[in-house]
């Protein structure tokens, strides 16, 4: 049968309870924690009904933009105080001890940003963070956050204690290198990998030969196993593509004399502490190489084309961040921009590898020198940006987020160029300037891109959800993917133009965008963005949302999503052919779909139509609700008595909470059931259905209450088990004297399997105890009738 599923970290779409929770806020005051009802409700009001908010709270992950306080924010403390009151939004519990801040940063607008990391024991978890912002008079207008909710501790692996030295080796034996660039650099992190929390060291390996290489390995700290690999390096997505030469025009360089020579060196930045250098590999894979240099001013042979190129256009993207939005460089605090060309023989790519540009020279039929393509340099050095501000995971739909944000802003940075935007010019938007690599892809073949923003599907991409690619290659289709937010970023610049959509993008990436973001987030954080520059009811906010919608995420209009549902009843008992009416509430009240479906675990038991409930024949069925948006559910528990049976027992023990060690609470009343069992906490690892029964330690027993049948009867139980050798499940019957043998399994089924006994009407008791040489057995629906 199947059964309702509880848990304490339930989804954030159910209602959750009235009873205030209290706790300490940093300040020692006391911060009353409202339910996560009663919170939204609160900022409704503080916005005048124009909260917009996509909360997830079982997956701790919450959006929320609007008024949300009406007490004012003044430093980091008044901000962890914010969250500690509204914490039932994450299902997050003692903020104080997991939630340290980062940084707390105000920007040009007045509007300061306080990032918060989480912590498990004491260990800060990768990928894990809220976003708390306030204006200028104090006042929260928005949360970003993705938590872990559902692991308060760390899991271990093994039981050795690896130190940093021992973790460095293991890591550095997965690699072939001549040297490496530095001593690899570590940080302790919580990784989270099915369900677990690990503590690991992550070590930095990088080195330049065979192959530029640079990665993060996760080393689990009590075995030494490598958990997860990361790729630092951001290659273009034409690793395997075609582009067009160098265009030959003349360029203005800003170079440095020394002695008789001219270097490309640009110090025109120094004021920032940055300096444009431009280095040759020799067509060797090796890096930075050597500072290209000449006899006179004048860099005008075909061996500097290459570097020509990628010299005047790093400039143009250090002003381009500069001018804008005041970013001194990359990183900025003034970071050298450092560019390598003539990488490698026939070379087809360039890559950001996580501190300088990389390029190749091309093979002259897939590509020309991939440095002759600005669009190719700004996408490649505004990986740098966001790996120092959002830092977006490159996997699945952030990491296509990522491949997105540079195309945009690469596209964005050679129009900014092409119309002398620096000097005056006026931004024009021009379908034809959307394309990615046009200047190096292909040589041979004219009007060829690499990628289109304006058409993804002319080059094999999606342009809406729709047609999203699935795939486990590529890291999850980060280069295919990517074409869905090209196009509503396309979209989005049609609309307002070049210059407003850069500062929206920039804002929204820079200030809203986390580690996770999805492509559902980046239209929230750019919203945000957008209300910041323009206000929340303006034509660029319309722009974001429409244009979203247009590739298949999100509404062009605003919603008001089903946050939660809940029945009229929970339980109801009933003779055959009796009925009873449910009824739904559907939180928000003023939701704008509050549709719902039916259905019924056990139809031969008990059938539901509209709410309206039938007995059929006797037994237990759960009826569920459950809303259209959204897909929130609330059940009742409807038991059918029927003339046959005087008693009977049906626990599937739906109410047990714990972990796979100890039950913490619901056992139900008269079961006894002993020390050395768990509870499994979801279908996937028990094989059915959640909460069941495991037994894990020699000499467990479950005990189940006296009953009395008024005949013979049925015991019915569903088994799963990985014990081996000499392990054993006994199954006893009492007869209110005796306790005698009904069974002794020593084979027990790997995939989960009902068992079924008769017992005779003297039996009052049912008895399971595990001899336990070696693994568990999980035990669920006992039934008795």
């Amino acid at each position: 049968m199947k059964k309702k599923i509880l848990s304490l970290l339930i989804s954030s779409t159910l209602t959750l309870s009235l009873l205030p929770n209290v706790a300490y806020a940093t300040d020692s005051k006391i911060a009353i924690s409202d339910s996560k009802e009663q919170i939204l409700q609160k900022f409704q009001g503080l916005s005048d009904n124009k909260l917009k908010y996509d909360i997830d709270s079982s997956e701790g992950k919450v959006f929320l933009s609007g008024k949300l306080s009406d007490e004012e924010i003044t430093n980091n403390d008044d901000a962890l105080n914010f969250i500690e009151k509204n914490k039932e939004l994450f299902n997050l519990d003692n903020v104080q001890d997991n939630l340290k801040i980062e940084k707390s940063e105000r920007d040009s607008l007045g509007f300061t940003h306080v990032k918060m990391n989480q912590y498990i024991d004491g260990i800060p978890v990768k990928d894990k963070s809220i976003i708390l912002h306030y204006n200028k008079d104090g006042q929260a207008t928005n949360v970003t956050g993705d938590v872990e909710n559902k692991i308060s501790s760390i899991s271990k692996l093994g039981d050795k204690s690896i130190t940093e030295k021992d973790a460095i080796k293991i890591a550095e034996k997965e690699f072939k290198y001549k040297e490496l660039a530095y001593d690899p650099k570590v940080e302790t992190v919580a990784f989270i990998k099915d369900g677990q929390a690990y503590k690991t060291y992550k070590v930095n390996i990088k080195f330049y030969e065979p192959e530029i290489t640079n990665y993060d390995v996760y080393v689990e700290a009590t075995s030494g196993t490598i958990i997860n690999k990361e790729d630092k390096i951001r290659y273009d997505g034409a690793a395997k593509g075609t582009g067009i030469a160098v265009d030959g025009s003349t360029k203005p360089l800003n170079i440095y004399l020394s002695g008789s020579k001219y270097q490309l060196k640009d110090t025109t930045k120094a004021s920032s502490g940055s300096q444009i250098l431009t280095y040759t590999a020799n067509n060797r894979e090796t890096q930075p190489g050597t500072l290209i240099t000449n006899n006179s001013s004048t860099f005008n042979t075909t061996s500097l084309k290459a570097a020509v190129s990628a010299h005047y256009f790093a400039g143009v993207v250090y002003d381009f961040y500069k001018n804008l939005f005041n970013r001194t460089s990359i990183d900025n605090s003034g970071m050298n921009l450092v560019s390598t060309v003539h990488y490698g023989s026939n070379y087809n790519n360039a890559f950001w590898d996580g501190s300088q540009m990389v390029y190749g020279d091309g093979d002259g039929s897939t590509f020309t020198y991939l440095s002759g393509d600005l669009d190719v340099v700004g996408h490649e050095m505004t990986h740098g940006v966001t790996e120092r501000t959002a830092n977006l995971t490159y996997q699945d739909q952030s990491g296509a987020l990522n491949e997105s944000i540079s195309d945009i802003l690469g596209v964005l940075i050679q129009t900014y160029d092409r119309y002398n935007v620096k000097n005056g010019g006026t931004w024009e938007f021009n379908s034809s300037d959307w394309v990615v690599g046009d200047d190096v892809y292909t040589p041979n073949k004219p009007g060829d891109a690499l990628r289109s923003l304006a058409n993804p599907t002319l080059y094999d991409q999606p342009d809406n959800m729709s047609d999203y690619v699935n795939t486990s290659s590529d890291n999850g289709g980060v280069h295919t993917n990517s074409g869905i937010p090209n196009k509503a970023a396309y979209l989005v610049a049609q609309s307002i133009g070049c210059e407003k959509t850069a500062k929206i993008y920039y804002r929204g990436l820079t200030e809203y965008m986390t580690s996770s973001t999805n492509f559902l987030g980046s239209r929230n954080a750019l919203v945000q963005a957008a209300t910041d520059l323009y206000g929340a009811n303006s034509a660029e906010v319309s722009a974001i949302n429409n244009a979203y919608a247009a590739v298949g995420i999100g509404s062009s209009t605003d919603t008001v999503k089903v946050t939660g549902v809940s029945l009229n009843r929970t339980s109801a008992t009933l003779n055959v052919s009796g009925t009873v009416s449910l009824s739904t509430t559907i939180t928000p009240a003023d939701a704008t779909n509050k549709s719902v479906t039916w259905s019924s675990s056990n139809p031969s038991v008990a059938t539901v139509s509209n709410g309206l409930v039938t007995a059929k024949a006797a037994g237990k069925a759960v009826i569920t609700a459950k809303t259209v948006d959204g897909g929130k559910t609330a059940t009742c528990v409807v038991t059918v008595s029927g003339s046959q049976q005087s008693d009977s027992l049906n626990e599937g023990f739906d109410n047990l909470v714990g972990t796979s060690s100890s039950i913490s609470s619901g056992i139900p009343t008269g079961w006894d059931i002993s020390s050395g069992i768990g509870v499994y906490t979801t279908s996937s690892n028990s094989g059915k259905s959640a909460p069941a029964l495991r037994l894990n330690s020699d000499g467990s027993t479950v005990v189940t209450p006296s009953f009395d049948l008024s005949g013979q009867g049925t015991l019915s139980f569903w088994l799963k088990g990985n014990s081996i050798y000499y392990s054993e499940l006994l199954i006893e019957k009492f007869d209110g004297t005796n306790w005698t043998t009904i069974d002794d399994i020593s084979d027990f089924p790997s995939y989960g399997d009902t068992l079924s006994y008769d017992l005779d009407k003297n039996t009052k008791q049912i008895r399971f105890t595990y001899y336990k040489y070696y693994g568990y057995v999980a035990l669920d629906d006992i039934t008795i009738k």
